[in-house]
Parts: C-alpha cells; structure tokens; sequence
C-alpha cells in the first residue's frame, strides 16, 4: 500500500494548520475588558493576555485556559486567543492537558461554530494527530494513545483518527514504523488495563462508553478501518 500521503511532512502540515487558524480567527479580538469571577486572577494575569496575540507566554494561556469563559473571560475571548492556543499545543509548549483543552471546546460548542473557524480548530487537531503518529516517542510529549483517547472529549466519535492509524501502520515508511510503534504501545496499555480491570475504559479522562466499545472493537477487528460501532 502507498504512504498516507498526509503524514509525509507532518511538522509542515502543523505549521500550516497553524499558520490557517490564525487566518481564520483573524477578525476575533479580546473585549474591552475581561470579567473575572475567581478571588485568585490578578490584573497582571488578564494583562498577560492582552498583549500581541504571537506573544502571549505559554504560563499566561495555562493559567487561563482551564477557567476560560467560565470564570474568566467569554468565549468571545476564547475565540480571539484561539490561535495562539493551539499553536502553542501543537509545540508543545502547554502544561494544560489535551484532555483539558478538549473539553472546553467542546463545553463551547465548537462543533456549531462558524464553518471557516471550525475547519481550522479540525485542521489543526488532525495536524497534530498525524505528526504524533508518525514520531516515536512522540513529538508533542503525549503517546498516540493518549492523544486518541483525550480526542474523545471533543464530542465526535474516534474513527477518523483510527483510520489515519489504520492507513498509517501500513505505510512502508519511517512514519508507518512509528505509528505501528504507537500501536503495539497502545496494544500493551490496553492489554495491562483489561488484566487489572477488565475494560479499557479507564484509558479515558470521562466516560465515552460508545468509543472504548469503538477501540475495544478495532484493536481486535484486527485494527479494522471500518466504523464498527456506528
């Protein structure tokens, strides 16, 4: 089978991804002022995100990031520091979980966001996805496993990204090579689980009971790239 002809350059495909999210939120900016509900915020820590969007220092987004539009800022705020977010994600340079980021987009309804803004939060998710396959150990700190398993939290079932693993693992390539690495890294963590457990639900930050059925019934199928859940 062919190279999956997407993971061939994976660390250009994230600066692009990146480069098109800051095209897409382009007209998104910070309000007038930021309202804050928590005693702990200081003014120097809203200062810290007001300042040239390319700017803004990786501890300024995690101090926020977890309490975005909920008790600081709206998701006007979120949306207009965005790029910035998922850039420093895709680098690496964020100390706030995937499983955290995630969620709060999807707590935000990304899904129901405008097409052009919503396109560019997927492209950069996939982006990243196929860089971390296609690395071993992985380039964003977080095994393939773990990344797959913290996508849950965006709402929508698993299968595009086990397809592109699917694909991935046949390439002859270095790319396939690290993604079948990948595999037998999330073959071991789930057999080790089912042992202890007797589910790989634990895999997951929340409960997503359709997709540990959708990856128990891939990892055995075997690594079927059919959607076998629905």
């Amino acid at each position: 089978m062919a190279d999956a002809p997407r993971a061939r350059h994976p660390d250009q495909l994230v600066a692009l991804a990146v480069a098109r999210a800051y095209d897409a939120f382009a007209e998104r900016h910070l309000g007038a002022s930021m309202t804050v509900r928590r005693p702990d915020v200081t003014a120097e820590d809203v200062l810290a995100l007001a300042v040239p969007l390319r700017e803004v220092e990786p501890v300024a987004i995690d101090r926020w990031l977890p309490h975005a539009a909920t008790t600081w800022g709206t998701i006007d705020d979120v949306m207009a520091l965005l790029p910035r977010v998922l850039e420093l994600f895709a680098t690496d340079r964020l100390t706030t979980t995937p499983e955290v980021l995630f969620g709060k987009l999807h707590q935000l309804g990304v899904s129901l966001w405008p097409v052009r803004e919503r396109a560019a939060v997927d492209d950069v998710v996939t982006a990243v996805w196929l860089a971390t396959l296609a690395t071993h150990p992985a380039r964003i700190g977080y095994p393939a496993w773990r990344l797959l398993t913290a996508l849950a939290e965006l709402g929508g079932p698993l299968t595009p990204y086990l397809d592109d693993w699917y694909l991935l693992v046949q390439a002859t390539s270095a790319e396939g090579e690290a993604a079948g690495r990948h595999l037998e890294d999330l073959r071991h963590r789930a057999e080790r689980l089912t042992a202890q457990t007797g589910s790989i639900a634990d895999l997951f930050w929340s409960p997503h009971p359709r997709e540990v059925a959708r990856l128990d019934r891939w990892l055995a199928a075997p690594y079927s790239s059919s959607d076998a859940v629905g």
